[in-house]
């Protein structure tokens, strides 16, 4: 879990697999790996505008979503703000990052899916390290990834109370949580209060 290591693996994975738009492992400082407690996990780091902070394997400056030139061209940033309020967690403190660390600017599942492969040492460890008790998916791939790095179990499923979709919690045998959320950057569920309140019900009887 070096970041030296993890700099050089994907400087060099880029240019193989065929990327061209930079990359990022973590969404946050390198150091959170040894405290944090909860996961936020997204799919892949998008494009970045600005052209900074282009090519990194961590976030040093802080949080990605909180730093304000980086995060107003987020369209998760403010979701991922009022998650951290919702769950009682400091924002700065969160392992931040995303699955397939190769930046797109759209989602292309024939091409990027199997370069998840990339990071999976990285997040299997991760998860069973035993600090981290609660992983937050963003998306049924990043979810489906995640359950089966940890063999967790689904515990219980309930409308998400956007059209058809539902959220999922999940429990491994170490007792890590999983939830598996919709997509903040297509879904911003924390701007609808019957969201909120499905979400509360997933979490309350996790406790």
């Amino acid at each position: 879990m070096n970041r030296d290591y993890w700099q050089s693996v994907l400087e060099r994975e880029e240019q193989a697999r065929g990327y061209h738009e930079g990359f990022k492992l973590l969404f946050c400082p390198w150091h959170l790996i040894e405290t944090a407690d909860t996961v936020f996990l997204s799919l892949n780091p998008g494009s970045d505008p600005s052209g900074e902070y282009m090519r990194i394997a961590s976030d040093e400056r802080g949080n990605s979503y909180l730093v304000r030139r980086e995060a107003k061209h987020s369209p998760i940033a403010e979701q991922y703000r009022r998650l951290c309020d919702f769950i009682e967690r400091d924002p700065e403190t969160v392992l931040a990052g995303a699955l397939m660390p190769f930046r797109t600017s759209n989602w292309l599942r024939s091409r990027d899916r199997t370069n998840i492969s990339v990071s999976r040492p990285f997040w299997q460890k991760a998860f069973t390290c035993g600090r981290v008790h609660q992983v937050f998916c963003m998306g049924r791939e990043v979810e489906n990834e995640v359950v089966a790095l940890t063999g967790a179990a689904i515990e219980r499923e309930v409308p998400a109370n956007w059209g058809k979709l539902s959220i999922r919690r999940y429990r491994a045998e170490n007792g890590l949580l999983v939830y598996g959320l919709l997509h903040f950057s297509t879904y911003k569920m924390f701007s609808r209060p019957e969201c909120v309140s499905a979400l509360q019900g997933l979490l309350d009887s996790s406790r």
